[in-house]
């Protein structure tokens, strides 16, 4: 299976939101983010590690101007991906990307030697909800919780409210943990909320649970239990996953 020439398809996409098109001068600057999700083919997978490796050197001896990460799950029955991920630009980004790619052609050596190696090839870009969002500076972690939930079809309006009061009375009442808010760009409407941890023990839930905190936020537990009802009925569904962020295979 061959990708195509550059990480990325021409950028021709519309982002809908609730069944709403938003024009581009509504998002915020620096706020996309560009993902690959790659499954090796079957047994392949050191060989695939080996040879990815040498490409990110490559890339590096090219100059790359993005950063990517790369995670794997550790839960579920699909461990045998690879998240590919490179944040934060604007829509001029993947313009500035395109041309770095086709200027230093660092797909020639991906095709040679990594791409046999490839079964299936996945990509996504996501909008960052930097309002909604707190995320510490000079963050370290290893793993990453991230919930994906299905919005329901006019659902999206008032789910972003609902996410807006969940947030603040996070921000306004310390809530130990950092998190980023993201939508995708495209397809199904997804909403994705990513936690970031130093470990398994910090994964414990805090001694004082979320639905608790809302209430001392709102000043009544009713108000908060039907705020928590009220943001369960804007979802379809909802999936849970566990990262590890491979930091022997990022750039």
């Amino acid at each position: 299976m061959n990708i195509q020439k550059r990480w990325f398809p021409s950028l021709f996409i519309a982002l809908i939101v609730g069944g709403m098109l938003l024009p581009p001068l509504a998002w915020a600057k620096e706020s996309l983010s560009d993902s690959w999700i790659m499954t090796p083919k079957d047994g392949k997978s050191m060989e695939f590690e080996q040879a990815f490796k040498k490409h990110v050197a490559r890339r590096a001896e090219l100059n790359d101007p993005r950063s990517w990460r790369v995670y794997v799950p550790v839960l579920g029955d699909e461990l045998d991906r690879y998240v590919i991920r490179s944040c934060c630009f604007g829509w001029q980004g993947f313009d500035e990307y395109r041309q770095w790619s086709e200027d230093k052609d660092p797909m020639t050596d991906w095709q040679k030697n990594v791409d046999k190696l490839v079964d299936k090839y996945e990509h996504y870009f996501s909008m960052m909800d930097m309002d909604n969002s707190k995320w510490a500076d000079e963050l370290t972690y290893k793993y990453v919780g991230v919930t994906h939930y299905t919005v329901k079809q006019g659902h999206w309006r008032a789910m972003e409210e609902d996410k807006k009061i969940l947030s603040e009375a996070a921000k306004v009442q310390k809530w130990p943990y950092s998190w980023s808010w993201e939508s995708s760009v495209g397809g199904a409407s997804v909403l994705m909320l990513a936690v970031p941890y130093k470990s398994y023990a910090e994964m414990e839930p805090p001694e004082t649970g979320f639905a608790k905190m809302l209430a001392m936020h709102l000043g009544s537990e009713d108000k908060a239990k039907q705020t928590l009802e009220r943001w369960a009925s804007h979802f379809e569904s909802t999936h849970y996953a566990l990262y590890e962020w491979r930091e022997d295979l990022s750039m």
